[in-house]
């Protein structure tokens, strides 16, 4: 099976296109260095370049695709431009991610809230990195957040929800695990390094350096 048709399995509006067919003005500067490359390994080593750029963020992800991105492509889905990423996992099987335009993205109200780490990486980096089967195992797309007090949660039959050191109402969730869990924040909090992981079957594991764990979830994603 190629590479169009397994992912086509899971979006039928997904399309390769190539950057000379497409409109460029709301490109950032990064794609179109990188996607003018001619070798996979210039593409490659581009991109890397670019997510140096963010060590706070994503060290240990940037180091995983310093080591196993295979390269970058151009696709579109629905009309969204995004980079296709083709990565090795630990067995040596290729796997893809998803990484969405950061100048085409639509901002909820609270993007403005988000601390400063997060906002360079949607401004500048990408707009959510995803895993494309599953569209989760990476931070999302600003879009798919979530304010948690916005779904049910059955754990609230099981916590005392005012026993918590933040409001559901004023939590996003920003990552999402594809279990059901999220790495998130408190909007009201002061510490712009401090998070939490809201399980949806146990209590909330507080105090967490919210990065940290952003980071490694994702590159255990990828090697899985």
């Amino acid at each position: 099976m190629g590479k169009i048709e397994f992912l086509q399995k899971y979006s039928q509006d997904i399309q390769m296109v190539s950057l000379e067919d497409e409109t460029i003005e709301n490109f950032p500067n990064y794609w179109i260095e990188a996607l003018s490359k001619v070798t996979p390994t210039e593409r490659k080593n581009r991109i890397v370049e670019e997510w140096k750029k963010y060590p706070y963020q994503f060290q240990s992800t940037t180091n995983y695709l310093f080591a196993n991105l295979v390269d970058v492509e151009l696709v579109k889905e629905k009309n969204n431009h995004a980079l296709l990423y083709t990565v090795k996992n630990i067995r040596g099987e290729e796997v893809y991610y998803i990484g969405y335009n950061p100048l085409a993205k639509i901002t909820p109200k609270y993007f403005d809230q988000l601390p400063s780490s997060f906002k360079d990486i949607y401004n500048k980096l990408h707009n959510g990195w995803v895993y494309f089967a599953s569209k989760a195992n990476g931070l999302l797309p600003i879009e798919d957040t979530i304010v948690l007090s916005d779904e049910d949660w059955g754990i609230l039959e099981e916590i005392e929800i005012t026993s918590l050191p933040f409001k559901l109402d004023n939590s996003v969730g920003l990552f999402d695990n594809g279990m059901g869990d999220y790495a998130s924040v408190d909007l009201k909090s002061t510490n712009e390094k401090e998070g939490f992981i809201w399980w949806h079957t146990k209590a909330p594991k507080l105090n967490i350096e919210i990065w940290a764990v952003i980071d490694e979830w994702t590159k255990i994603g990828i090697e899985r």
